[in-house]
Parts: structure tokens; sequence; C-alpha cells
């Protein structure tokens, strides 16, 4: 764990993390199309495969900032990558910040 200089605990989130979130999280819908979340590849696409619509895709940014109490910035998100989990969990590694407090 970090510690940034305010002494405010910064925890470094991992693709790893990030991934076992979004497998958990549509566990039955993806057993729904036949596969297991254990088996998922880095290359799924949630939207492809139809385990999320359009709308699912801002719900599931929302639920992964929810989680995790981060803010993504969706501008740098590239619109072919979000709905894939491996890139997708790197992405959110790499570019989370914290959210501010309300």
């Amino acid at each position: 764990m970090k510690v940034s200089s305010n002494k405010t605990p910064v925890t470094q989130i991992t693709p790893e993390e990030v991934r076992q979130f979004l497998l958990t999280k549509y566990a039955d819908s993806i057993h729904g199309i036949g596969l297991i979340p254990a088996e998922i590849g880095d290359d799924f696409d949630f939207l492809l495969s139809g385990v999320i619509d359009s709308f699912g895709v801002l719900e599931m940014i929302s639920s992964i900032e929810d989680q995790f109490r981060i803010r993504l910035d969706m501008a740098t998100l590239d619109a072919e990558q979000i709905t894939i989990v491996g890139p997708l969990s790197v992405y959110v590694a790499q570019h989370a910040r914290p959210a501010e407090r309300e």
C-alpha cells in the first residue's frame, strides 16, 4: 500500500482485482451463455458475447468506480477495448484516480 504525502493511504488497484470483480459480478450471465468465468480469457468481450448490452457498459463502468472508490476518465477510454476484460482491467489499474469525497 502506498501512502500519499498527506498520509492518506492510497491502494494500488491491480488488473487481476478488476478482472475478478467483473467476472464475479457477471458470473450468472457468463454461465447463462454456457461459459465458466474462471476459464474466460483476456480477450472476452462482455458486449459482443451478450453478457451486457449498450446500457450495461455505463453500468459496468459505474460499478467499477463504486467498487474501487475511483473515477475513470471516460474521454481516455478506448471505445473498442472498454468491454474486453483484459484491456479494461489494465486500463482501470493504470488510470484509476481516487474519487473526490462528497
